[in-house]
């Protein structure tokens, strides 16, 4: 996870979980030629503005769909603010219908998102829409728009889960939208999913661990994983180096929006405040 970053002599503190999920999820990200950027989802938004700075400017182009902008300026993470930092330096603004009808059926194979789902199961199906409560009825959540076009054009399919467990990595999904593998020819769809424990491959021969993050066991990793997804004996995944964690920390992020997808309840209510207050009083690029 080097790519030619240059080597730091000063000490940096070990990439905490968020900080490996983004550096795993960029290295993802570096061959696209297109990354869009879902909406309100943080570590996507960081870990592309992260490939974007690793290639220096002449690799990815980022699509934000609520700024409606394509660019490739290179800016520092926000949330309050993402769509006013990505209308800075835009090399072109477009409205919505034109981007779903027209760009994105030119953009097979060459634009890549980082999705995080309510649910995925072994197959690698997407559950975005409503799950099961305790009682067994569906509750509704708001969904991802595109979420079917994008299974058809986005190779590999990326997927990212902040807190990997039994109610989101499950068997089968309670609610099918979107089948990234299906949509493809047998041997062609793939799907990657980076969690706070491990990164996954799922194909069309199923679905196994690729490697289980420094310090997670191989018990904690098959606990929280379906029955059906092979985890086997699996390298650990390769952690950044100084120079890349620097460089997340002091100038992609370094408010740390990439810690909201990790807070819950008061903690979250009181994360977003200080991140809110912070972005206020930055100065935009």
């Amino acid at each position: 996870m080097n790519d030619n970053e240059t080597s730091s002599d000063a000490p940096a503190a070990p990439a905490d979980v968020a900080e490996m999920m983004v550096c795993t999820m960029s290295d993802w990200l570096l061959r696209a030629e297109v990354i869009q950027l879902g909406l309100a989802s943080a570590l996507n938004q960081v870990a592309a503005l992260l490939a974007q700075a690793r290639t220096h400017g002449h690799g990815p182009a980022l699509e934000d769909p609520a700024a409606l902008t394509l660019t490739r300026a290179q800016r520092p993470a926000f949330l309050s603010r993402s769509e006013r930092a990505a209308q800075i330096g835009a090399l072109r603004r477009y409205e919505a219908p034109e981007w779903i009808g027209q760009m994105m059926p030119r953009l097979a194979g060459r634009v890549r998102q980082f999705v995080r789902p309510l649910q995925i199961d072994a197959k690698g199906r997407i559950n975005s829409l409503r799950v099961a409560n305790k009682q067994g009825r569906l509750r509704r959540f708001a969904g991802l728009a595109g979420l079917a076009e994008l299974a058809e054009i986005a190779q590999p399919f990326l997927v990212y889960l902040p807190q990997q467990d039994s109610r989101c990595f499950v068997d089968a999904v309670d609610f099918v939208v979107a089948d990234p593998l299906a949509a493809h020819a047998p041997g062609v769809g793939h799907v990657v999913m980076v969690t706070d424990l491990a990164v996954f491959e799922f194909t069309s021969s199923g679905a196994r661990a690729l490697s289980r993050h420094p310090g997670v066991t191989h018990e904690q990793l098959r606990e929280r994983t379906p029955a059906g997804v092979a985890v086997g004996s699996v390298p650990y995944t390769a952690k950044p180096d100084a120079a890349l964690l620097q460089r997340l920390r002091t100038q992609i992020d370094p408010h740390r929006v990439r810690d909201i997808e990790f807070a819950g309840g008061p903690a979250r209510r009181d994360a977003l405040l200080r991140l809110y207050a912070q972005e206020a009083a930055a100065t935009l690029p």
